[in-house]
């Protein structure tokens, strides 16, 4: 099976379309979205959204899941430092990027949209097993205790970043995240792997 050769101006075009996509879902959210709007601040028809994209939900769930990222862990052998690493990451990119405002619309969306529920609820399972996944990993290693619930701890360790950035003045701060780690993580570490 050879590969087929994608044309760069349709990806240009895609592109363009995405980040308009994020733009207009941020300055108006997802009720008052439309793809003549969307297709308005692309530059581009109707047509050529309807040509890559289905439908509304479609062409939003494409946009976020490019959004949606999931920040990395530094490459380091420490579960702590890289739990910390991660949840540094994703303070800022909850805090600062471009996602931070796109986060409420998809909140307020899913309450009324069973389709965007549906994508929502799965995207954000799936960045939860990642952080539980690390956990995981420690636990595996010695460095967690093995009765710690991991992905109730995952949970307690993301719960402030979101909760600052939808019901608080300022998000959380990223000098903060190791106080967090310790809070949340700090009954289950084994000796060695403590740190104060």
């Amino acid at each position: 099976m050879t590969d087929v050769a994608v044309d760069p101006r349709i990806e240009r075009t895609r592109a363009v379309v995405l980040e308009a996509t994020l733009d207009e879902l941020a300055e108006v959210g997802y009720g008052p979205l439309t793809i003549e709007a969307i297709a308005r601040r692309a530059g581009v028809s109707k047509a050529t959204i309807y040509r890559h994209w289905a439908g509304k939900l479609d062409l939003v769930a494409d946009a976020v899941a490019r959004l949606k990222q999931m920040p990395q862990p530094p490459d380091v052998d420490d579960h702590r430092a890289r739990i910390a690493g991660l949840l540094r990451s994703l303070a800022e990119h909850v805090g600062t990027s471009r996602a931070a405002a796109c986060i409420p619309a998809l909140i307020e969306a899913s309450l009324r949209d069973d389709a965007v529920r549906e994508f929502h609820v799965r995207t954000s399972a799936e960045r939860l097993a990642f952080i539980t996944s690390l956990l995981d990993d420690a636990v595996a290693d010695g460095a967690l205790a093995e009765q710690a619930d991991t992905r109730r701890l995952a949970e307690l360790l993301v719960s402030p970043i979101f909760f600052r950035k939808l019901m608080a003045p300022e998000p959380f701060p990223t000098d903060e995240v190791d106080a967090l780690v310790d809070e949340v993580l700090g009954p289950y570490w084994a000796p060695a792997t403590a740190r104060r």
